[in-house]
């Protein structure tokens, strides 16, 4: 599956960035129509959103590949945001709600090399490390 590593100027994405040591403070997963998105963001919980929508709120993505069932993540679509597992993440308890996700648990739970139990340890970081160049 195509996902894609994002970044802006936001506090949020500058203080993820910040805490995760990453290039990246956001992740999605390209749907196969390659015009949406699946993605898990705060306030709004998982959807489906419009690629172009998706890439206006971004300075800077990228591209790239990882092995996974996007099935996995559409299945998802319309649960809450983990606002404890993105808090679990920032202060490094990783505590988190087994059935809400935040941007990178959503990508590492489709993922094929990530255990389910351990999708909420994941930020775009780990799973840039994990993926990819897609073909020139």
């Amino acid at each position: 599956m195509i996902v894609i590593f994002a970044a802006n100027r936001s506090w949020m994405s500058r203080t993820i960035r910040f805490i995760t040591g990453s290039k990246w403070s956001h992740v999605a997963i390209l749907d196969n129509d390659d015009c949406h998105v699946i993605e898990a963001r705060g306030g709004y919980g998982v959807q489906r959103n419009n690629l172009l929508d998706f890439l206006g709120r971004y300075d800077i993505t990228e591209y790239r590949y990882l092995p996974g069932d996007i099935e996995k993540a559409r299945k998802l679509i319309g649960k809450p945001f983990d606002n404890k597992g993105i808090k679990g993440i920032l202060f490094r308890s990783f505590e988190h709600c087994p059935n809400s996700w935040f941007c990178s648990e959503l990508v590492a739970h489709a993922a094929n090399y990530v255990p389910d139990f351990f999708a909420h340890k994941h930020t775009p970081e780990s799973l840039y490390n994990l993926t990819t160049r897609l073909p020139e």
